[in-house]
């Protein structure tokens, strides 16, 4: 039998002091629907873990820094270069979009983190990761991203062409736990992550139409040379 690929856990908590008070924790979770892409073929695309500028349109920048790309212990360097500030209104104006964004970002310098591939479970199609360093005001934060294909349920391949293309689609499913983070609210990071989630839904589902393209037309062509 094979060995099992073994995962990264996060260290340990400390027990609590006694007579302290436990810890405030944010949790949440952010779904985006990808209506016409299957997990399956969204999964390479999100499994791509030092991709992620290429699906999140919030990230610019994204590079591997330690370990394999895709392998538990993977760490990924991820900047952002956030636009200037808007212009505030003469009368104080309404400082609720400053929630949506740490301080580094509102005072219009790059925010950056690193974030280190936990977990990769292929066949749940979930990645689970940490952020182990960052000027985003982050202490302890661990994220999951999951593909959950619509209903739960496998697409029937057997299926009538409209049943099949109804149930085609799949859904992202990004939760997280952690310290609440300086320079944010809890609803104003659910906020970021709910329109990256959906930004990067968008891409993938673009990125997947893509390659079923592609792959027609190098069949059209083989076809043709045969």
């Amino acid at each position: 039998m094979a060995d099992q690929p073994q995962q990264q856990q996060p260290e340990p908590e400390p027990e609590p002091e006694m007579g302290a008070q436990p810890q405030q924790q944010w949790e949440g979770a952010v779904e985006a629907r990808l209506p016409s892409t299957p997990a399956a073929a969204a999964w390479p695309h999100l499994a791509a873990f030092c991709s992620l500028h290429r699906y999140n349109p919030g990230i610019d920048v994204c590079e591997r820094v330690a370990g394999d790309d895709g392998v538990p212990g993977c760490v990924r360097y991820v900047a952002s270069r956030p636009p200037p500030p808007p212009p505030r209104a003469k009368d104080g104006g309404d400082d609720d979009d400053d929630d949506q964004q740490p301080a580094a970002a509102a005072a219009g310098v790059e925010t950056w983190a690193r974030e280190e591939l936990l977990e990769r479970d292929d066949a749940r199609r979930r990645l689970v990761y940490a952020v182990v360093g960052s000027n985003l005001g982050f202490g302890r934060y661990v994220a999951t991203m999951t593909l959950v294909d619509d209903d739960g349920e496998d697409v029937d391949v057997n299926a009538p062409a409209p049943a099949a293309a109804a149930a085609a689609g799949c859904k992202l499913v990004w939760a997280f736990k952690c310290e609440p983070v300086k320079g944010w609210t809890r609803d104003g990071l659910l906020a970021y992550l709910d329109a990256a989630g959906k930004g990067m839904a968008e891409r993938i589902e673009a990125a997947a139409a893509a390659a079923v393209t592609d792959i027609a037309v190098e069949d059209d062509a083989a076809a043709a040379r045969s």
